[in-house]
């Protein structure tokens, strides 16, 4: 997924901030982050499902690099 659509994705988190929307990126049917937007913020919540530790994000370009991250960890394993 480009960094343009992730970022275009992102950005419409955040502007229906007052309803809680979420994605999930997997790779091989399996779930491996959830994205969502803090509640009435711009702040990106994503969530490490395997280890359930959770990272938040102020930057959208910032959020988009550690998403891309872990979906291409596992393209290439």
């Amino acid at each position: 997924m480009s960094k343009e659509k992730l970022l275009r994705m992102l950005e419409t988190l955040c502007k229906f901030n007052n309803v809680q929307i979420q994605y999930t990126f997997s790779t091989d049917d399996q779930p491996q982050i959830t994205v969502k937007c803090v509640k009435h913020s711009r702040t990106i919540e994503i969530t490490y499902l395997a280890s359930q530790t959770i990272k938040l994000f102020d930057n959208f370009e910032e959020a988009v690099a550690a998403i891309q991250q872990i979906i291409n960890a596992h393209a290439s394993a």
